[in-house]
């Protein structure tokens, strides 16, 4: 009898994810994804891929676009502007790193190749604070943010050892006067956990909090592309989920938390079919259309 129960719920349970799958299938009618970049890195690899060598990499800095319907969305923002003009902005970082700073990767310019300026943007999901995801957020004050709070409170004050990569030039300007009511300067969608933004599955937001305390991922469901998984640092590179291999030390928060945001990415991946995009992986991102071509 146990195991007839058993056997019920295992199918109700196929059920519901069945129905679920069906429903993502269903995107909005003109939904579309760019890709851009913020420039490039030259970095050791060793940064991204603990197992690897010191040989030097170059690697995107990714930020998308999603026109949906209901708004127009930004993941990530990349590096700060002030990086091409002030070598002195990230202090000993653009050493090594060494950033791309030609003006043409610029967001402002990125985003007029789809005929977009910052107050176009209607949200800006923060992935996580980190000088090369968050860099420009400032320059979209009417736009709501997306975060998880853990992000926030860490990114003002981080807690040992994840302080290195926050530059708060780049987000301090969100905080609200002296004597305001609210702490946020702008609206906000302050999250503990996951959020479907549009209550179509067509922008679904994973916490996956194993590179910072409030690292999140986004699932993007197009009407005929299907499945992109805009991973941020939860994935370096391919290799990483391919071989298991987690970024060096200083990249991961919560090693558990980080190898569980790969189940989780190789989970929804093979459910769907989907197409995963590491925010620095060059074969990936060299591998896709770029704006002001897109995937619909």
């Amino acid at each position: 009898m146990v195991g007839l129960r058993s056997f019920r719920m295992a199918l109700a349970g196929c059920a519901v994810l069945f129905s679920q799958t069906l429903a993502f299938a269903a995107a909005p009618e003109g939904t579309k994804l760019y890709i851009f970049s913020s420039g490039w890195l030259n970095l050791e690899k060793s940064l991204v891929q603990s197992t690897a060598t010191n040989d030097r990499i170059k690697v995107p800095v990714s930020f998308y676009v999603i026109k949906h319907p209901k708004g127009v969305v930004l993941f990530e923002t990349g590096n700060n502007d002030r990086i091409i003009t002030d070598p002195t902005y990230w202090g000993p970082f653009i050493q090594g790193i060494q950033p791309d700073r030609n003006p043409e990767v610029a967001i402002d310019l990125q985003l007029a190749k789809i005929g977009l300026k910052p107050n176009d943007i209607n949200y800006v999901i923060i992935s996580h604070l980190h000088l090369d995801h968050a860099g420009n957020v400032s320059k979209f004050p009417n736009a709501t943010l997306v975060y998880q709070r853990d992000e926030v409170v860490n990114a003002f004050w981080p807690k040992p050892g994840t302080a290195g990569s926050y530059i708060t030039g780049d987000f301090e300007a969100l905080r609200a006067p002296l004597g305001a009511p609210n702490a946020s300067r702008q609206p906000v969608i302050e999250l503990d956990g996951d959020l479907d933004l549009f209550g179509d599955g067509s922008i679904y937001l994973h916490r996956a909090a194993g590179h910072t305390p409030g690292t999140q991922l986004a699932l993007v469901r197009l009407p005929k592309t299907g499945l992109v998984i805009l991973t941020s640092d939860t994935l370096h590179l391919k290799e990483n989920l391919d071989k298991n291999v987690l970024p060096s030390l200083g990249l991961v928060y919560d090693p558990v938390a980080y190898y569980n945001g790969y189940s989780y990415i190789r989970r929804i991946r093979d459910l769907e079919h989907g197409d995963v995009l590491p925010t620095h992986d060059a074969e990936a991102f060299n591998a896709h259309k770029h704006a002001p071509e897109y995937y619909e």
